[in-house]
This record gives structure tokens, C-alpha cells and sequence, in this order.
């Protein structure tokens, strides 16, 4: 668990101030620091939160995104808040606004002004801090805008439901799916302070059974018009498949079968924006990693 120290540091906290949060001793951060040792997942979860990121990142040898706001930041293996994308769709007058990271503000700038190799496709893949996972159609939006914390909020800025940056940690969107999908697995691997957290948000937030799909499920696809379609698809990696062949073999339509079995094929010159849930895309690429192990 390299990761783990990277955090760690990163925060100046001690393996003693570590250990006293999580309730352990200083030689099992050390343990797991060195890959001596794993811990369970309710405290694995409790680290994620702490360090406002996710179990998959703690756990992978790639970037870990976190929420947290750090301008001092020199680890290139952490990439941290950085501010809002915005996206306003044709025939609309309100943007919408998506917290990211530095590297992915880098990206989308390097793409827009193609420095980056890649930037003659399309589609532009924006991964975000709210549990979002976006293609934006670049020849099918207004404007793409880019606007770092320190500058002021635009008037016209609408604070959704899960807050300025998201809720705080990425591992809190796979939490509330876990508590409304498989609630014995939630109570038997998040620790009690964590399952309060997570039952305040979702109380605060009026999440229920019939609403909770809207932000652990559902597809957003946004058209030219303004108008928009809801899907909850049935293999969201078909779906994201069918994306990537329109980005790398130009397919001129998207392909999709949705929960009760219909087959939709969307063209892609009619859509600007497609959301959809970045917790469900990782579930799905850590089951296809497990099965390669």
C-alpha cells in the first residue's frame, strides 16, 4: 500500500496520529506501508475518507485522486482539487458545473488548445470529484469553461446537492450505493462511526430507495435541443464501449441496452453531454482486473 504513505505525508500526519484516528497501533500502518500486511475494508474505508479518495485508488498503483485542496502539492502521484469544468449545452443559459482535479484541468485545457496528441477526437473523457464520469461532445456544446478555486463564483451558479466539491471523498458515493443495494455488506464492513456519517447524509439528503438511482445509477445523456434522456442501462461497460468505438473508429452512433431490455441507438452529432456514474465504471474495471489476476 505505497499509497498509503504518499497520503499520509502528504496530510503531515505521523503513523501515530494515523494510528490513533483508525483505533490501531503505529506498527500496523507501518505493516501496511510496507505491504507486510492489508487491513480490513471498514478501516481500509475509513483511511479513503480521512484522506478524501476512494478504496480502488488507495489500493491501485495508479494516480489517487482526492478532494482535498492542496496548491502546495509536489507528489505527482497525488492529484488534488483544483476547481470547477464548466459545460454550457446549446439552447441553454445555465452552465453545468463539475469539481476536478489539477491533472484533469491540464488535460482538458491541452486538449482544447491541442497540445495533446489525441485532441483531434471528438469526444472529450472528463473524469470528476463528484462521482461523475463525462463525455463532452465538443462540437455539439457552447463552451467549455475552466475555473480554478481561487476565482470568484459566477451569479448564475447553482451549489448541487452533494456540495461545492462533492460530498468529500469519492468513497462516500460507493458507501450510499452499498447502504440502499446490500445493506448487511455496508453494516458488516464500515465501521460504526462511518455508517453514522453516511445514514446523516443520506438523511440530510432525503436519498430513499425511489430517488437514489439519480446519482448511483443513472445515465444522463443531454441533446442539442436541451432536451434530455435518463437511462439505467444494464452493462454500463456496453455502454461506455460503444463510446470508444465512436471515439476511435468513429462510429456515428452510441449503443446502449437499458435495465428492462430495450436497445437504444443515440447518434452522436445530437448529443452535447453524457453523464454518467464514475463509482459504477470502477466496480465494473476492478470485477474484469479481478478475474485477469
Amino acid at each position: 500500500m505505497k499509497n498509503l504513505k504518499t497520503l499520509r505525508l502528504s496530510a503531515n500526519y505521523t503513523q501515530q496520529d494515523l494510528a490513533l484516528m483508525l483505533g490501531v497501533k503505529p506498527k500496523n500502518i507501518s505493516d501496511w506501508e510496507l505491504g507486510k500486511s492489508q487491513p480490513e475494508l471498514k478501516i481500509l474505508r475509513d483511511i479513503a475518507v480521512i484522506f478524501g479518495t476512494s478504496v480502488y485508488d488507495i489500493l491501485s498503483d495508479n494516480l489517487v485522486t482526492t478532494t482535498y485542496w492542496k496548491p502546495w502539492n509536489k507528489d505527482k502521484s497525488i492529484d488534488t482539487f483544483w476547481g470547477h469544468i464548466g459545460i454550457l449545452l446549446y439552447n441553454s443559459n445555465f452552465i453545468k458545473w463539475y469539481p476536478i482535479t489539477t491533472q484533469t484541468a491540464n488535460i482538458v485545457e491541452n486538449d482544447l488548445i491541442e497540445l495533446d496528441s489525441e485532441a483531434k477526437n471528438q469526444i472529450l473523457t472528463v473524469t470528476t470529484l463528484n462521482n461523475r464520469l463525462l463525455y463532452i461532445n465538443k462540437k455539439i456544446i457552447k463552451k467549455i469553461s475552466l475555473l480554478d478555486d481561487s476565482s470568484d463564483i459566477p451569479k448564475d451558479w447553482e451549489i448541487p446537492w452533494d456540495g461545492y466539491q462533492g460530498l468529500g471523498a469519492e468513497e462516500f458515493y460507493n458507501l450510499i450505493e452499498e447502504y440502499f443495494s446490500d445493506h448487511v455488506e455496508f453494516r458488516i464492513n464500515t465501521s460504526e462511526n462511518l455508517q453514522k456519517i453516511i445514514e446523516k447524509i443520506i438523511k440530510d439528503n432525503r436519498l430513499t430507495d425511489e430517488n437514489i438511482d439519480e446519482i448511483t445509477n443513472n445515465i444522463y445523456i443531454y441533446f442539442h435541443d436541451n432536451t434530455t434522456e435518463t437511462l439505467f442501462v444494464d452493462d454500463i461497460l456496453e455502454f461506455l464501449d460503444s463510446i470508444s468505438d465512436v471515439i476511435i473508429l468513429e462510429n456515428k452512433f452510441i449503443r446502449c441496452t437499458d435495465i428492462n431490455g430495450e436497445i437504444h441507438f443515440f447518434p452522436i452529432d445530437s448529443i452535447g453531454l453524457i453523464d454518467t456514474p464514475l463509482y459504477q465504471f470502477k466496480k465494473e474495471v476492478k470485477k474484469i482486473e479481478f478475474f485477469k489476476e
